[in-house]
């Protein structure tokens, strides 16, 4: 069985590089440590180093480490600014943090003190949640945004929410808003007020009977929303009930066709003709299955052929301006999925029998090269900066390795929460040192570009580790 090993012939672009040459000859001389060499190395990648570059490494290599905050002729930060613009930061805020746990540093509108004297001279007063991750505030605030209505924000932190809101909503719960200073609550009750009194443009359709569709839709994105969590939270379930978990499958599925048979009785990309009120109370739900669904179930609803009009409703949501400054990205969706239900980031949906061969041959090899593959790491990744320690070799020879043991426990314990993914799809509980999970991502970065096909492993087993190592350090915070 083929080793992974940290053989020197796997660098072969860095044998070609004039600048290394010249520092092997040097480094035959000097028996400068191997960690000097491989920034020398890196260097090479993108640009042949001279004899000069070497010396200036040689010479500055006393500590192990150089950093320059200005190499490879960065931008400075003012030029980042400029280059960047100033349109995009367009209702952009920093947030005085003092005296205010829970709450974000910045946010992406105008944001008032989380204090019940806080008042607005403009006609609506929203409270939501502080990381705008609540799909009920997001509607409302979606329906602002439609209507170009202008509002200010109440931050309110829904693990510690003031005594003040809860005695000043009867329901305890965001979202809420002041209408010209008279409170409404909840999120459906909210835009119907709206609607009331900023008609233009209007969410809702002229016609009595198209209204009459619009409730009734309305009434469906419950079922949708309800169906679509039940199954999700069936695959999540540590003890498997297929039977279970099939029919919430089925009962997901249908709920998806009766959408995607409302969207074909109207020509137009939307729940009922126009966009509108139908659309803001569905969107919330879908874009959190469309984030999570493929993760967890294995079940695209982007671009699954069963459904192309759902499709179609997807990328106009997409196209529209307000929507694109309310909406989540699929990562955050999938971390805060881990946060409500407990699972992990990495948590990995049904395959094939053609790729968990894959995986079983990258964790037997794995588990077969445990020590070499810890070795290498542990020599050349960069994690032992900042700690006592030694390791390298000069003129092709190692050196005997001091390394704090708990570098190399933080080291193993990455490794076996990557073999734990590649045989059951999840990797297991997270190192709880800070320092450990840092060593462990960095470990695992490294080890992703390190393998290679088909010298260590097959290309399907090449491929599900690279998978792996990415999946297991997203999921290292």
């Amino acid at each position: 069985m083929q080793q992974i090993v940290p053989h020197r012939q796997s660098r072969p672009v860095f044998n070609a590089c004039n600048g290394c040459i010249a520092f092997r000859q040097a480094n035959a001389r000097t028996a400068r440590p191997h960690r000097v060499r491989a920034r020398v190395h890196r260097a090479c990648v993108t640009a042949s180093a001279t004899k000069e570059d070497v010396q200036e490494v040689q010479e500055s290599s006393n500590d192990g480490r150089k950093i320059d905050p200005n190499a490879g002729d960065l931008m400075s930060w003012e030029e980042i600014g400029e280059r960047a613009g100033t349109d995009v930061l367009q209702g952009y805020q920093m947030l005085d943090h003092s005296g205010h746990t829970g709450q974000p540093r910045t946010a992406p509108t105008r944001v008032l003190p989380t204090d019940e004297s806080s008042t607005t001279d403009r006609p609506v007063l929203l409270y939501r949640d502080t990381n705008g991750w609540c799909p009920f505030c997001e509607r409302v605030w979606l329906a602002l945004e439609e209507k170009n209505i202008p509002y200010d924000t109440v931050l309110i932190n829904l693990q510690d929410k003031p005594e003040w809101f809860k005695e000043m909503v009867p329901t305890q719960l965001v979202p809420a808003v002041k209408i010209n200073g008279e409170l409404v609550y909840e999120s459906y009750d909210i835009m119907l007020e709206l609607e009331k009194h900023f008609d233009d443009p209007p969410l809702l359709p002229s016609s009595s009977e198209l209204r009459e569709e619009v409730e009734e839709v309305c009434k469906q994105a419950s079922a949708v929303s309800s169906a679509g969590y039940k199954y999700l939270a069936s695959r999540m379930k540590d003890k498997e009930d297929d039977d279970a978990e099939q029919a919430a499958q089925d009962a997901f599925l249908l709920q998806l066709d009766d959408v995607e048979g409302q969207l074909s009785k109207h020509s137009g990309p939307y729940l009922v003709g126009d966009f509108g009120l139908a659309d803001i109370v569905h969107c919330s739900a879908m874009e959190r299955f469309a984030a999570n669904m493929p993760v967890v179930a294995g079940l695209e609803l982007r671009g699954n052929p069963r459904y192309p009009r759902i499709n179609r409703w997807y990328s106009a949501m997409d196209a529209r301006p307000a929507y694109q400054k309310v909406k989540s990205d699929d990562m955050t969706l999938n971390l805060v999925i881990r946060k409500v239900f407990g699972i992990p980031m990495a948590f990995s949906p049904a395959i094939d029998d053609f790729t968990q061969r894959g995986r079983n041959e990258a964790a037997a090899k794995l588990s077969k090269n445990k020590e070499v593959v810890r070795a290498d790491i542990v020599k050349r990744s960069g994690i032992l900066r900042g700690h006592d320690s030694t390791t390298g070799g000069s003129n092709g020879q190692d050196q005997a390795t001091s390394v704090p043991k708990a570098v190399q426990d933080a080291v193993d314990h990455a490794m076996r929460r990557l073999a734990n993914y590649l045989l059951l799809g999840k990797p297991g509980p997270r190192n709880e040192d800070a320092e450990a999970r840092a060593i462990g991502a960095a470990s695992l970065a490294y080890f992703r570009n390190r393998a290679s096909a088909p010298r260590d492993l097959s290309a399907n087993a090449c491929h599900e580790l690279r998978e792996a190592c990415l999946a297991v350090v997203k999921d290292s915070y």
